[in-house]
């Protein structure tokens, strides 16, 4: 370990050691702040640096490195770094919100509850970082938020989805000489009579 890293790991493990004692609240939430800023502007730092890379045709895919589809977006100004930074951890939602205009990412960065729409014409308010996957689902639509009527639309489409019923699965039943269509025995002979009046004009 070279004598640079020594000393970086000797701060981190004093700044962790100073945390763990520290008891002023508005200090520690300074701090994070500071931290949260120092993200993004890396965030933003990491997308310039891809753009100028592939400006001079380096190929970033070679590098394996996660996440490039959004840096790129946060250096072309289509997604906030923000968003990043608050929901990397929701694979599923930040999909959705990186695609939004600018003034939505915003709003779900500061946190506003959304209206999640129930069968009954009721609905919730749920931010979104606390919403589940179905909810997610709902409520984004690829491009925009839904309105109202688009969540209930899609309530509605859903559930006729949900009420189709599944195909009963047909086994050949060689011993009998015939197939069982679920609890249903068809002999071949009754199979075949059954074919042929298709057949018939």
């Amino acid at each position: 370990m070279s004598e640079a890293s020594v000393v970086e790991t000797s701060e981190v493990c004093g700044d962790l050691s100073r945390i763990d004692s520290e008891s002023d609240i508005q200090s520690l939430l300074s701090e994070m702040v500071e931290c949260v800023s120092v993200t993004v502007f890396s965030i933003v730092k990491i997308g310039a640096i891809i753009r100028r890379l592939e400006e001079l045709e380096f190929d970033i895919n070679s590098l394996n490195l996660p996440n490039v589809e959004y840096f790129r977006k946060v250096a072309h100004g289509s997604m906030s770094a923000d968003v990043f930074v608050k929901f990397a951890g929701l694979p599923v939602m930040m999909r959705r919100i990186a695609s939004l205009p600018m003034p939505d990412q915003k709003m779900l960065v500061d946190g506003k509850p959304l209206k999640v729409m129930l069968r009954g014409g009721d609905h919730l308010l749920i931010a979104a970082n606390d919403m589940t996957t179905d909810q997610v689902r709902q409520v984004f639509a690829s491009s925009h938020i839904r309105s109202d009527a688009e969540q209930v639309a899609w309530l509605v489409d859903r559930s006729q989805k949900c009420d189709v019923p599944a195909p009963s699965a047909v086994t050949l039943d060689r011993r009998r000489h015939g197939i069982i269509v679920g609890d249903t025995f068809i002999s071949a002979t009754d199979l075949a009579k059954y074919l042929g009046s298709l057949a018939e004009r």
